[in-house]
């Protein structure tokens, strides 16, 4: 671009040069240059982030401990699973076992005791007390007066469905166990029952039904007679 005054006015003509292909030639201030070359220094400067040297090591731990929580998530999820499916066939088995096969007090009675003979031992050292004994009585509107024998276990337990008590008592030769069971309907009445092993004895009161086995060493007789003369039962 070239200016010159045009003589005789005080107008500045002003010419702006152009290239072959007719656009306008601009010249540059170098002032412009430099700053523009500090101010990209400047963004390259800024941009270069130093990384640490172990920051791969970093982020590789951080994804293993991420996936490793994501696997005990998933794991807990699935044993959960599987005990619920375990507990549910259990019951279910032990259901059936119990329930539709027997029909009679005597019958149920006898797979009961065998299914739990490996809990108890006649050798068995820990003893309930009469105190703890009535505690559970009461829930039967019973009370033992004096001890029946060396009470080795006395719980709850499901008789057929039915809630009972389960006394396990020290005998001559092996276990005597009594059950105090309420009055149901759905399991027959049977006073006398036995098999190669065991044999048992009811007893029908107002309030539950008493049931004796024990092997065939001992007096099912004597254990009616203290029954009958220890226990009474409340209305």
């Amino acid at each position: 671009m070239n200016n010159k005054t045009i003589p005789g006015t005080n107008v500045t003509e002003i010419n702006v040069n152009k290239n072959s292909k007719g656009s306008t030639t601009r010249n540059n201030n170098p002032d412009n240059n430099i700053s523009e070359t500090q101010f990209d220094k400047k963004l390259l400067q800024a941009m270069k982030v130093p990384v640490s040297d172990d920051l791969y090591n970093k982020l590789m731990l951080r994804q293993t401990f991420a996936s490793h929580q994501q696997k005990k998530r998933k794991s807990r999820i699935h044993l959960a699973l599987a005990a619920s499916v375990a507990i549910i066939a259990s019951l279910t088995v032990h259901y059936l076992h119990f329930s539709s096969s027997y029909t009679t007090l005597g019958d149920y009675a006898l797979a009961h005791v065998y299914h739990e003979q490996d809990a108890f031992s006649n050798n068995d050292t820990n003893r309930v007390s009469l105190t703890s004994l009535n505690k559970k009585m009461a829930t039967f509107n019973g009370n033992v007066s004096q001890s029946l024998g060396e009470l080795i276990s006395a719980d709850y337990c499901r008789f057929g469905g039915i809630k009972s008590l389960h006394l396990v008592y020290k005998g001559l030769t092996d276990n005597v166990t009594v059950f105090i069971v309420s009055k149901e309907e759905h399991l027959a009445f049977t006073a006398n029952f036995s098999d190669n092993t065991l044999q048992g004895e009811s007893l029908g009161f107002a309030n539950a039904n008493v049931i004796i086995i024990a092997d065939k060493n001992e007096s099912l007789s004597q254990w009616q007679r203290n029954i009958n003369s220890n226990i009474t039962w409340s209305i």
